[in-house]
C-alpha cells in the first residue's frame, strides 16, 4: 500500500513538472536570411501623431512649433499627446499652413514623406519625422507583470514586449502564444510559437496599435488549478497521503 501511494506521488509529481524543451525559446536553427522586413505601421482613427517638422531657416517652420510634441524635451508621454495631432473619425489632420490632411491607414514613413512634399512650397528642404504617440499594445495571462504598455517608439517586436512585462514565467505556454490585432474593424487572431525562429519571418513579429499578447498557461499550470489547487495544496494532500499509508501499513 505505502510502495503504491508513494509511486502515484512521484508520477504526479513527475508529470507536472516543466522540461526543458517546453521552457526554451528559439530551438531551432536561425535563418538570417528570411528575417522580417519592418514595415511601419499604419495610422488609424484615434491615433495621436507626433509630426517634428525641421529645416535650416528656423523661421519657416516656428508655425508648427507650438503643437509640435516632438519639440518638447523631457515632456511626459501625457504631455506629448496633448500638444499631438489626433487623426479624427474621418482619418484626417489638421496642420497649420497645410490644411486638413488625410492620413489613416498610410505608414507613419508615407506621412513624413507627403508632409514633406507639401511643405516644399513654403518650406526649403523641410524635414518631416512622425510618430504614434499613443502607441499601445498588452502582454496577459502567464507573464511577471501583465499590463497595458503606452510607448512613444512604435517599432517594438512581440519579444520586446515580452521582455517589458518581465518575460514569461516558468508556467507559460512557449508554444502557444496567443496575439489578437484589430484589422479594418474586426479582430484577427494568430498563434505564435517562441521556441521557433520563424516567428521572424511572421506578420505578427513586429507590434501593431493595440495589439493584445496572451500567454497561455502550459499543460502543468492547468494540471495543477484543478482539485489540487497549487503547489502547496498538492504537497499536503501528497504528504498526507503517504503519512496515512505509513499508519495503515503499521
Amino acid at each position: 500500500m505505502l510502495k503504491r501511494l508513494t509511486f502515484i506521488a512521484l508520477l504526479a509529481i513527475l508529470t507536472s513538472c516543466s522540461t526543458k524543451k517546453s521552457v526554451h525559446y528559439f530551438q531551432d536553427s536561425l535563418k538570417t536570411e528570411s528575417l522580417n522586413n519592418y514595415l511601419s505601421p499604419s495610422v488609424q482613427k484615434g491615433d495621436i501623431l507626433d509630426i517634428n517638422i525641421k529645416a535650416l531657416d528656423i523661421e519657416s517652420v516656428s508655425m508648427f512649433q507650438s503643437n509640435n510634441a516632438g519639440n518638447i524635451a523631457g515632456g511626459s508621454i501625457e504631455t506629448r499627446k496633448l500638444t499631438g495631432y489626433k487623426v479624427n473619425s474621418s482619418g484626417e489632420i489638421d496642420l497649420p499652413l497645410l490644411g486638413t490632411i488625410k492620413v489613416m491607414d498610410l505608414s507613419t514613413n508615407q506621412i513624413s514623406t507627403l508632409l514633406e512634399e507639401k511643405l516644399k512650397s513654403f518650406v526649403v528642404n523641410p524635414a518631416v519625422k512622425t510618430t504614434i504617440i499613443n502607441f499601445k499594445f498588452s502582454v496577459l495571462g502567464e507573464v511577471k507583470s501583465p499590463q497595458t504598455f503606452n510607448i512613444i517608439d512604435d517599432k517594438i517586436t512581440i519579444i520586446q514586449a515580452i521582455g517589458m512585462a518581465g518575460d514569461l514565467t516558468i508556467n507559460g505556454n512557449r508554444s502557444n502564444i496567443t496575439l489578437l490585432r484589430e484589422v479594418n474593424g474586426n479582430f484577427e487572431s494568430t498563434v505564435i510559437d517562441l521556441t521557433s525562429f520563424d516567428i521572424t519571418t511572421s506578420p505578427y513579429y513586429y507590434l501593431s496599435q493595440n495589439d493584445v499578447i496572451y500567454v497561455r498557461p502550459n499543460a502543468a499550470k492547468v494540471k495543477s488549478s484543478g482539485i489540487v489547487g497549487n503547489v502547496g495544496t498538492f504537497t499536503s494532500i501528497i504528504s498526507f497521503l503517504l503519512n496515512l499509508g505509513f499508519i495503515i501499513t503499521r
